[in-house]
């Protein structure tokens, strides 16, 4: 029982630890141009893209995104939270069942399962404790800043949190420029590198 309570807290350290590192160090996504698009479009687009996203793969503390300010040079995006913790809620529970509990045994049953509840109080308070500081520490968020580049905007993504990392991937998807294949490229008229897949040779009979 020692072995895995002591699990328990490690593992409760390491969300933490991982909380305040994800919280302070946020990851700048590659800048991403819209062609022929006002700032003020662009900063519209992004923003119900990012407000109509819900991350499930993660989903903590919520992996809703509410638009805190929407500008033609920024949008910011912070992750919803829910007030309170539900520990109060399991906390309260816990005691009505387990003085249910003794109550049939009378006022000793009583005693005794009040003691009980007691001795777990502690847990449920730390883990109440931890419940609420994951809530602050992992709330995303996602900061758009929008810059003229020529005839568009270029946009650059800034994230933090786990949800907002994993969205991330859809708005790189969403916004980056997509690669047009060499055939219809060179149909087209337009340069295409193409890869390099190993060293270049000669063709048979050529001249040494």
């Amino acid at each position: 029982m020692g072995t895995i309570i002591e699990i328990w807290f490690i593992i409760i350290a390491l969300m933490l630890v991982a909380g305040i590192v994800l919280r302070f160090i946020p990851r700048k996504l590659p800048s991403v141009r819209l062609r022929k698009v006002a700032p003020s479009a662009a900063s519209r687009l992004v923003s119900d893209f990012i407000a109509s996203s819900y991350e499930t793969d993660f989903g903590y503390p919520s992996g809703y995104f509410r638009i805190e300010q929407a500008t033609d040079t920024e949008v910011v995006a912070r992750e919803w939270v829910t007030k309170g913790s539900h520990f109060i809620q399991i906390l309260r529970g816990f005691y009505r069942a387990i003085l249910a509990l003794g109550a049939p045994f009378g006022c000793f049953g009583v005693f005794v399962t009040f003691w009980i509840a007691l001795l777990a109080t502690p847990a449920l308070l730390y883990a109440a404790l931890t419940e609420t500081l994951l809530k602050y520490l992992l709330r995303s968020r996602i900061v758009a800043a929008f810059e003229r580049a020529g005839d568009g905007v270029e946009v650059t993504f800034t994230l933090r949190g786990p949800s907002a990392l994993l969205v991330g991937r859809r708005l790189q998807r969403a916004f980056s420029e997509p690669v047009i294949p060499a055939r219809v490229g060179s149909l087209a008229g337009l340069a295409v590198a193409q890869p390099t897949t190993g060293p270049a040779t000669a063709p048979e009979g050529a001249a040494a």
